[in-house]
């Protein structure tokens, strides 16, 4: 019995194991990474483009830009 708990448990686990869930591959193709920081001109710019641009990071996995 517990075999069979621990094959299930490894078959439902098993698709867990991609890179990226498949809900953001594709927002990923998307947007695209600019390669350079992002400069805005008020900070309410600054603070969205920020955010867009850190968000792109984790969940796509952008370079992070040079200073």
């Amino acid at each position: 019995m517990r075999i069979i708990i621990a094959v299930a448990c490894a078959a439902f686990l098993a698709g867990c194991a991609g890179v990226r869930p498949a809900s953001v591959e594709g927002e990923c193709k998307v947007f695209t990474d600019p390669g350079f920081a992002v400069q805005g001109k008020r900070l309410k710019d600054k603070q969205w483009i920020g955010k867009a641009q850190e968000t792109g990071i984790q969940v796509c996995g952008w370079r992070r830009p040079k200073n």
